[in-house]
C-alpha cells in the first residue's frame, strides 16, 4: 500500500467504516416517510450504514408489543425495499439481521411444525443412568432443515430485495445463534464412519470419567458436533454469502462471545472452527475483541465486529463512549456497531438496553466529530497487516476432552482460567487487562487447527499474513497431534514455545504460572508505556495508542457481579442497575498524558482521528513522545515515506487569562414531532421542564397505605404513569411503550407472607360497580371492614361495590411464591370488557368452540414459557418456545397464529401441548384463556398488557396518554383514591428556578398560587409570567388548594413547563442551575480582549460537548478532553465575543420524565465547569 493510499484512508474513509448502529424497527408503527427522515438524520452526522433489526418481529417479545408491520410480511418487505431505494439515493447502506437467534421470529417453530423431522435431538440421562434422546429445539445438524431455515430468511430477502445485494445491502448480522444439538438423527452413523468406533455404547463417557479413554471420546464427540454443524449450517451459509459478495458479522451467545474455551465448546462444539467462515467475526462489548480479531487475522477477513454499548445508560457522553471503545479497537475491532438507534421511543417510554445514539440526543449536532474519528480509525486499522510476535493458544481440545454434559472437569477449568489470565477479560463492565497486555505484549489467539495449518519459516511461524516468534500454551492437557508437531518444528527452528503448568511440546519452555510468561518471551521490537496496537502498511507502521488503562480512562470494574451461571438463570439486571445507579463509574481524563514509544524508525507523525490533522513528531534515538492532545486515542505513523504535516503545535506558553462574567441561556432540543419524548399531541420542541420538587416528583403522590412485614407505610404512584422508577421494567431492559397495569409492588415477599393495601374510594352514584383486582397472589377484599366475595382463584378477580359514597377498601394478598408481588385495582362497570388472559398451568389443554360462520379475525395469540405445540382440529399449526439462545433460561415467547385454514363450521377444538404455563388471547372471548380452560396459574412474570393481543381499558384512568387504545371508556371509572379523605386543605411544593426562568406553566386543574419571595402570581390558563428572568436557584413555591386524594407531586398532572431568557450564570452543573431535566443545551457567553500571538481557549472541565464560537464564527466542536481549541484565526483586535454551546444527553430528562432505570450515577451531571482560560503562546517568529 502506497503512502497516498494510506493517507486517503485517513483523510477520506469510505462509508463502510462509519459507525454501523442497529436500527430497531420496533416500538411503533413503521412508515416509509419516517424511515427516510431518520436515515437523513443519520447521514447528516456521518453515519452511513445501519443494521435493520426487529425486537418483536412476529409477536410480543421482551415486554415489547408486536412490531408493526411484522418482520418479512408483505408490508415490511415493501418498507424495506423503499428504504433501500432511499439508501441508494442518500449513499447509505442497510445490513440485514437474520432473526433466527436472539429475538427470534420463530422460523424454526414454523418449520418443525410443518416438518417434524427438522426438530433437534438432545441427549438425556435419567436418574438411574439410562441415556436416551428426546426432541429439543432445531436440528442444526440436518442439511435439509438448515437449508429450509436459511431459505426462510436469506432466501426470502433475496427474492424480494436481492437486487440491492452487494450495493445497498453489504451483508448480514447474526446474533446469539442457539446452542447446537447434543445429538442428531445420523449422529451415531456419521460418528462411527469418521472415528471408527460406535459411540452409543460409550455414551456414559460424555457424562463422567477423567481417564484418557473417556477424554478422547468426549473430544471426538464435540469435534463431531462442530463437523455436522459446519456441514449443515455454517458451511452452506458461508458459501451462500460468498457467492453473493456479502459478508456476515456476528455476536454469539455467552460465554462463547467472551472467548471462553469451555463455553465455546459447550454451545458450538468448536467455536473458533465453526465460525471461521464469517467475514466479520465479533461480539458485543461483553465479549472479547482479541479472540475475534485473531479469528479474522487467521482466515483473511478484513473486519472485526464490535456491538457496543448497550445497557451503559442514557447519559454516557461521547467522551466516555470514545474511551470505552478504545480497548476494543486496540484489541483488533474495526467495525463499530452502536447497539441502538431506536425507530421509536414512544413518549420517552420505549427503550431496549439504552442508550439510543441518535438525533434525539442533544449532543447529536456534534456527533460527526465522533463518527469522523471512528471512521478514520476503522479505515486505517482495517488496512495493512496486524503485527505482533505472540500467539496464545485457545485450548479447544482440552476443553472438548474435559467438558462433560454435566459440566467441566478440572483440566478444562485450569486451561480456561490460565487462558483468561493471559488474554485478559474484555467485558465492558468487568474489564481486566491480561498478563500479556500489562507487560506491553500484544498477541493473537488461535486454536490448534489454525496453528497446525501454519508454516515454519526462517522468520517464525507464519499464519495468514502474519509471522509470529512465540506461542504460549495455557496449561493444556490435550493437543491435536498436528498442532503438537507444528509447534515442535517451530521450536526446533528457533521459535519460542512456552507451556504454562507443564510441557506438552518438545523443545518448549515450561513455566509454573501465567505471570512467568512475559519474562521468557522474545523482546518486542516496538514498545510503549500505554496500551497499543501495531499494523504494517508496506514500509510504514501505524500505532494505535490508547490512554485507557489503570492510569486513565474509565476505572474497572464498573460493576461487581457474580457472572457464574447467569446463562442458565438469567442475567441479574436488578443488581447490575442497582450498582450503576448507586455508584456509577469513574472516568479519568487522559488530560496531558504523554505516551513514550521506542523502536521507531524513519520519520514519525501523529495523526489526529477527530480533526484529521497530521503533526510531525521528533524521533530521538528511535523513541518518540506523543501527547494525547485530542482524546484517549491517537495514531502514530512512522516510516521514511510520510506525507507533509498539516499542523504545527503552539509554542511555549506566555501567559493565561481567566475568563468570567458569564451569561447563560438554556434551550430545549427535545423534538417531539413523532411523539418520541412526550404525548403525541405535544407537537414541536418540548419546553424545558421541572419534574422534581424537593422530594416529590410531578404526577406522583401518596394514594394509599401498603402493609408488609414492617407494618403500614405510605405508597406512591401516578394516576397516569404508575410506579415511580418501576423496577418491573428491569427484566424487559426498559419500558416498552405502555404504562404497566400493575402499580403496586412489594419487591421481596416470601411464600405464604401476607401484605396489603388500604385506601378510600369515592364512588359515583351508579349501580353495577365492581372492584377489579389483578395480582399474582391469593386475596381477600374488605369494604368498610366487611369482607366481600372474590370470584374464582385467578390473577383477576371482581368484587361488588356500593354506589354513591366513599368507601374504605382494604385488599389483603398472600404470596404464592417468593419474589416480587405486584398488583393493580380499579373500579369497573363491565368485568367482561376488562378481562385479561389468564396463565394456565400447562399440560395438554383442549378448548372446544362452535362456529356458525367463519370469523373475520381468526387469529389467536399464544404465550408460553416452555416448548409448546398448537393444534386446531388435530392439525399442528405451530410450535414455539424451544429455540432460545439460552435454553436454561426460559423467556416468554408469544406468537400469533391465523387459524382460518384449519377452522370449519360447527365444532372446533384448539389444543395446546406444553410442559409449562401457557396463555391465549383473541378477539373472540371464547378463545381468551381463563379458569374454564383448566388449572390457572396466578403468576404473571410480565405485566398483563404484554399478553394481550389488543389493549383493554387500563386500571389507571390517565395511562392512555401513552396508549390511546387503553382509554377507560365506559369500563373503568376514573376514581381518585384518597388515603385520608377530609376537608379542603392547603399544600405546597417548592423547587429552585431554572436559569433565566421568565414564565411557567403549572399543569393542574386545582387552584394554585405561585410565590417568589414576597411576590405572588395567580396562573391564567395555567400560566404565569415573571417581570424579569430569575437567577438560577431562586426558590419558587406553589401553593395548592387540594380538594381530593391528590397529594405531593400528584397535585401536578405532569412536569412544570418553563420559558427561559438569558441571565447571569455560574459555571456549575446544570442541576445546580435548576436544569436537571434539561434535554438540550446552554449557551454560555462572555467577552475578552484580544491577545497577540497564537491563542488557545482552554475550557477546563466539560461534561457534554462544547461548540466554540468566536465573534459568531464556529471555530471548533469539542467532544472530549483536553477541552482546548486554538482560536487565533477568529480573534479580532479589541473586544471579542465568545460563546460556548454545551450540549448534554437525555439522561436528566428521561430520569425524571420516564421510568427508565438506565441512568447511572453521575450521568445527569452536565455543564461547563471551567476554569475557562485564554492561553497565549509564543508566535513562531518569537522562537
Amino acid at each position: 500500500m502506497s503512502s497516498d493510499e494510506l493517507l486517503t484512508r485517513f483523510t477520506d474513509p469510505g462509508p463502510e467504516f462509519s459507525p454501523l448502529p442497529i436500527w430497531w424497527w420496533s416500538g411503533g408503527r413503521v412508515t416509509g416517510d419516517r424511515i427516510r427522515w431518520q436515515m437523513e438524520q443519520l447521514v447528516s452526522q456521518g453515519v452511513r450504514q445501519a443494521v435493520v433489526m426487529c425486537l418483536a418481529p412476529t409477536g410480543p417479545m421482551f415486554g415489547s408489543l408486536a412490531d408493526d408491520p411484522p418482520f418479512l410480511s408483505p408490508k415490511w418487505i415493501e418498507l424495506l425495499d423503499g428504504a433501500c431505494a432511499d439508501a441508494a439515493e442518500l449513499g447509505f447502506q442497510l445490513w440485514m439481521y437474520d432473526q433466527i437467534g436472539f429475538s427470534g421470529a420463530n422460523f424454526q417453530g414454523r418449520l418443525t411444525a410443518a416438518r417434524p423431522e427438522f426438530a433437534g435431538l438432545a441427549l438425556h440421562r435419567d436418574p438411574d443412568g439410562t441415556i436416551s434422546h428426546r426432541v429439543s429445539g432445531f436440528d442444526y445438524f440436518n442439511p435439509d432443515a438448515c437449508a429450509a431455515l436459511l431459505d426462510q430468511v436469506h432466501g426470502e430477502l433475496e427474492r424480494h430485495v436481492g437486487r440491492w445485494f452487494g450495493t445497498v445491502i453489504p451483508g448480514f448480522f447474526q446474533d446469539e445463534l442457539p446452542p447446537l444439538p447434543t445429538w442428531g438423527h445420523d449422529f451415531a452413523e456419521t460418528f462411527a464412519a469418521e472415528y471408527g468406533y460406535d459411540l452409543v455404547p460409550r455414551l456414559s463417557a460424555l457424562y463422567a470419567g477423567d481417564d484418557a479413554e473417556s477424554a478422547g471420546i468426549r473430544r471426538d464427540y464435540q469435534e463431531h458436533r462442530a463437523r455436522l454443524a459446519r456441514r449443515a449450517f455454517f458451511g452452506p451459509l458461508a458459501q451462500w454469502l460468498s457467492h453473493r459478495g456479502l459478508i456476515c458479522g456476528f455476536d454469539q451467545a455467552s460465554p462463547a462471545r467472551e472467548g471462553d474455551p469451555v463455553g465455546g465448546v459447550r454451545i458450538y462444539g468448536d467455536y473458533l472452527g465453526t465460525h471461521s467462515g464469517f467475514g466479520a467475526p465479533g461480539s458485543d462489548h461483553w465479549g472479547d475483541a482479541k479472540v475475534h480479531s485473531s479469528l479474522a487475522h487467521a482466515h483473511g477477513h478484513p473486519r472485526t465486529w464490535i456491538e457496543a454499548f448497550h445497557s451503559s445508560g442514557w447519559g454516557g457522553t461521547l467522551e466516555e463512549t470514545y474511551d470505552w471503545l478504545a480497548p476494543f479497537l486496540r484489541r483488533g475491532a474495526t467495525l463499530y456497531d452502536p447497539h441502538a438507534v431506536y425507530y421509536s421511543t414512544a413518549g420517552g417510554w420505549w427503550e431496549w438496553a439504552p442508550p439510543s445514539t441518535c438525533w434525539r440526543q442533544p449532543y447529536w449536532p456534534a456527533y460527526s466529530q465522533f463518527s469522523g474519528a471512528v471512521s478514520r480509525l476503522c479505515s486505517v486499522l482495517t488496512a495493512g497487516t496486524h503485527c505482533c510476535d505472540v500467539v496464545l493458544l485457545s485450548p479447544t481440545s482440552t476443553a472438548q476432552a474435559y467438558l462433560t454434559l454435566d459440566g467441566p472437569l478440572p483440566p478444562a477449568e485450569r486451561a480456561a482460567a490460565t487462558f483468561h489470565a493471559l488474554n485478559g477479560v474484555g467485558t465492558w463492565f468487568a474489564e481486566e487487562r491480561g498478563v500479556l497486555e500489562r507487560a506491553g505484549i500484544d498477541h493473537d489467539t488461535f486454536d490448534e487447527a489454525t496453528i497446525a495449518s501454519g508454516e515454519v519459516t526462517a522468520d517464525g511461524l507464519r499464519i495468514g499474513a502474519e509471522t509470529y516468534r512465540a506461542v504460549v500454551l495455557p496449561e493444556v492437557e490435550l493437543l491435536l497431534p498436528a498442532a503438537a508437531a507444528r509447534l515442535a518444528e517451530f521450536a526446533a527452528a528457533g521459535g519460542t514455545v512456552v507451556c504454562v503448568g507443564g510441557g506438552a511440546v518438545a523443545g518448549a519452555i515450561t513455566v509454573a504460572e501465567p505471570e512467568d510468561v512475559p519474562a521468557v518471551l522474545p523482546k518486542s521490537r516496538i514498545r510503549s508505556d500505554v496500551p497499543f496496537l501495531v499494523r504494517r502498511h508496506g514500509d510504514r507502521h501505524v500505532l494505535l495508542l490508547t490512554a485507557h488503562d489503570e492510569r486513565s480512562g474509565t476505572r474497572a470494574p464498573i460493576v461487581d457481579l457474580d457472572r457464574e451461571g447467569w446463562t442458565d438463570t438469567g442475567f441479574p439486571w436488578d443488581e447490575y442497575w442497582r450498582q450503576l445507579r448507586a455508584n456509577g463509574y469513574e472516568f479519568v481524563s487522559p488530560s496531558d498524558r504523554v505516551a513514550r514509544v521506542s523502536g521507531v524508525t524513519g520519520r514519525a507523525q501523529q495523526w489526529n482521528p477527530r480533526t484529521g490533522e497530521r503533526t510531525n513528531v521528533p524521533v530521538v534515538h528511535g523513541s518518540v513522545e506523543v501527547a494525547f492532545t485530542d482524546g484517549p486515542m491517537t495514531l502514530l505513523v512512522f516510516g521514511d515515506d510520510l506525507p507533509a504535516a498539516t499542523h504545527r503545535p503552539p509554542g511555549p506558553v506566555v501567559r493565561s487569562v481567566l475568563l468570567d462574567d458569564w451569561r447563560g441561556l438554556a434551550e430545549s432540543t427535545l423534538d417531539n414531532r413523532h411523539g418520541d419524548l412526550a404525548a403525541p399531541s405535544r407537537t414541536g420542541v418540548l419546553p424545558i421542564e421541572v419534574w422534581r420538587l424537593g422530594d416529590e416528583l410531578a404526577g406522583y403522590g401518596v394514594f394509599a397505605e401498603a402493609r408488609d412485614a414492617d407494618g403500614w407505610r405510605p405508597v406512591t404512584w401516578s394516576l397516569s404513569r404508575g410506579i415511580r422508577d418501576d423496577p418491573g421494567h428491569a427484566e424487559a431492559l426498559g419500558p416498552k411503550g405502555y404504562v404497566p397495569e400493575e402499580f403496586l409492588d412489594w419487591r421481596h415477599v416470601r411464600t405464604g407472607e401476607t401484605v396489603g393495601i388500604r385506601t378510600y374510594l369515592p364512588l359515583p352514584e351508579r349501580d353495577g360497580l365492581f372492584l377489579a383486582v389483578g395480582a399474582s397472589a391469593a386475596r381477600r377484599v374488605f369494604v368498610d371492614g366487611a369482607e366481600v366475595p372474590v370470584d374464582r382463584p385467578r390473577y383477576q378477580s371482581f368484587s361488588p361495590l356500593p354506589a354513591g359514597r366513599t368507601v374504605r377498601v382494604e385488599i389483603e394478598f398472600t404470596a404464592d411464591q417468593d419474589g416480587p408481588l405486584r398488583a393493580s385495582f380499579a373500579v369497573v362497570t363491565a368485568p367482561a370488557a376488562y378481562r385479561r388472559p389468564e396463565w394456565l398451568a400447562g399440560g395438554e389443554i383442549h378448548r372446544t368452540f362452535h362456529l356458525d360462520e367463519m370469523p373475520s379475525d381468526a387469529t389467536v395469540q399464544v404465550a408460553s414459557e416452555e416448548a409448546c405445540r398448537v393444534l386446531v382440529n388435530g392439525a399442528e399449526v405451530g410450535r414455539q418456545g424451544d429455540f432460545n439462545p439460552y435454553p436454561g433460561f426460559r423467556e416468554i415467547r408469544i406468537h400469533p397464529y391465523d387459524l382460518r385454514e384449519h377452522l370449519r363450521p360447527g365444532e372446533n377444538t384448539l389444543t395446546l401441548i406444553t410442559t409449562g404455563p401457557v396463555a391465549v388471547d383473541s378477539r373472540d372471548p371464547r378463545l381468551v384463556s381463563g379458569p374454564d380452560w383448566g388449572e390457572v396459574r396466578r403468576l404473571h412474570r410480565r405485566d398483563p398488557r404484554f399478553l394481550c393481543r389488543w389493549a383493554r381499558p387500563h386500571p389507571l384512568p390517565g395511562a392512555h396518554w401513552l396508549e390511546p387504545a387503553a382509554a377507560p371508556g365506559e369500563v373503568v371509572v376514573p376514581v381518585i383514591p384518597d388515603v385520608a379523605p377530609g376537608a379542603e386543605r392547603t399544600e405546597t411544593l417548592t423547587f429552585p428556578a431554572p436559569l433565566g426562568a421568565v414564565a411557567l406553566r403549572v399543569p393542574t386543574d386545582l387552584d394554585v398560587v405561585v410565590r417568589i419571595g414576597e411576590a405572588e402570581y395567580k396562573p391564567v390558563d395555567q400560566r404565569v409570567r415573571f417581570p424579569k428572568p430569575l437567577r438560577a436557584g431562586t426558590p419558587v413555591e406553589l401553593r395548592f388548594r387540594a380538594v381530593d386524594g391528590r397529594r405531593g407531586g400528584a397535585l401536578l398532572d405532569a412536569g412544570l413547563e418553563v420559558e427561559t431568557a438569558e441571565a447571569p450564570v455560574e459555571l456549575h452543573s446544570w442541576e445546580d442551575l435548576g436544569l436537571r431535566a434539561l434535554g438540550g443545551l446552554v449557551r454560555y457567553r462572555t467577552t475578552f480582549e484580544a491577545l497577540p500571538g497564537r491563542v488557545v481557549l482552554d475550557l477546563g472541565e466539560v461534561r457534554g460537548t462544547a461548540d466554540v464560537v468566536v465573534n459568531g464564527r464556529l471555530v471548533d466542536r469539542l467532544v472530549w478532553g483536553p477541552w482546548r481549541s486554538e482560536i487565533s484565526d477568529a480573534v479580532r483586535d479589541g473586544v471579542n465575543e465568545l460563546e460556548i454551546v454545551v450540549r448534554g444527553t437525555l439522561a436528566g430528562y428521561l430520569d425524571d420524565a420516564s421510568p427508565t432505570m438506565a441512568v447511572a450515577a453521575g450521568q445527569v451531571r452536565t455543564g461547563l465547569f471551567g476554569p475557562v482560560r485564554l492561553v497565549q503562546h509564543e508566535k513562531e517568529s518569537d522562537r
